[in-house]
């Protein structure tokens, strides 16, 4: 990996054509502080629309700076997911905040394509947002996100303490500030390790754990912990404006799932299980285009949490959003 992330800095230097959405996402990175065009203050609105204050961390001392990246705060498949996550970690007591319009991308997919000087920028732009802000850990939500910044944000001066929220959440139920109501003993479900929790920092623990503690049925993929397979997002393979043909790797990874589960009618749901929002919609579309609604259903695993701990969604709060 570090090699082909050599050669993209070279091609870019050399001044070597690349694809048009990879162009578009960077010169929205450079502008907005994101890959999805939306303007900084667009950041935070789900969270103003949630029933209860979600903090500004720039503006009050939190204990866990949520750092909740581009595709959970912006994306609208994923964005109830997210609030999701607030609703958790409010139940459970946790003292959270955001920054708001103040979080950049972090920049780890930007220094997968080679574009070292825009990494830098918006290292420097988080940077001097977490200067603003008093808080004793960050929580991710993006495997992503949760590498650069545990691992590469200390060569540019900024050293934290970077937890990925499923061992937040194991640890607000292991200490009994989130109690487990229903057993989802109807589930029957496999999960997919993040290529940059799994693989790079070892996060295979927190995933399972939970997924013991809630009562599924878990089976596991050939290819699983180190081994995993990647979803085909990362190193900046998401914006891609033109995809190569034959089979994509999300689709791969579907019907591996699918074969693990085995043949036949099965009485209980059958669940792809992610921690990631960019795998939540890699795999999703990854369910369509194989031709598997019905069959399988993409879920992150805040909506096991939540069905076992006994929250739901508000419907006013919801409507009011809509």
């Amino acid at each position: 990996m570090a090699d082909i992330v050599d050669i993209r800095r070279r091609m870019l230097i050399d001044g070597y054509e690349i694809d048009s959405g990879v162009q578009n996402a960077l010169q929205s990175l450079a502008t907005n502080g994101n890959w999805m065009s939306k303007g900084k203050r667009l950041r935070g609105r789900w969270a103003k629309e949630m029933e209860f204050p979600v903090k500004n961390a720039t503006e009050e001392p939190v204990e866990h700076l949520w750092f909740v990246g581009d595709t959970a705060s912006f994306d609208e498949r994923v964005i109830p997911n997210t609030k999701m996550v607030a609703r958790l970690f409010n139940q459970g007591g946790l003292d959270f905040g955001i920054m708001y319009q103040n979080e950049s991308n972090s920049g780890n997919d930007v220094r997968r394509v080679g574009e070292e000087g825009l990494f830098e920028q918006l290292v420097e732009q988080n940077i001097a947002a977490f200067g603003k802000a008093q808080f004793k850990q960050i929580v991710t939500t993006d495997p992503h996100s949760f590498n650069t910044l545990k691992n590469e944000y200390p060569q540019f001066g900024g050293t934290f303490e970077v937890k990925h929220y499923t061992v937040t959440l194991l640890k607000l139920i292991e200490e009994g500030k989130l109690t487990i109501k229903n057993k989802l003993s109807n589930y029957k479900v496999t999960f997919h390790d993040p290529c940059y929790l799994g693989r790079y920092n070892g996060g295979f623990t927190a995933p399972r754990k939970l997924l013991e503690l809630l009562g599924v049925e878990f089976v596991e993929m050939p290819r699983n912990c180190e081994n995993s397979f990647c979803c085909g997002a990362g190193g900046g393979q998401i914006w891609m404006g033109k995809v190569a043909p034959g089979e994509r790797p999300a689709e791969n990874r579907i019907k591996e799932a699918l074969t693990t589960f085995g043949e036949g009618a099965n009485a209980k749901t059958q669940l792809f299980i992610v921690t990631c929002p960019k795998d939540m919609v890699m795999y999703s579309d990854a369910v369509k285009t194989t031709g598997n609604e019905g069959k399988i259903e993409v879920r992150d695993i805040i909506q096991l949490v939540a069905e076992a701990v006994g929250v739901e969604m508000p419907l006013e709060a919801e409507a009011v959003a809509a």
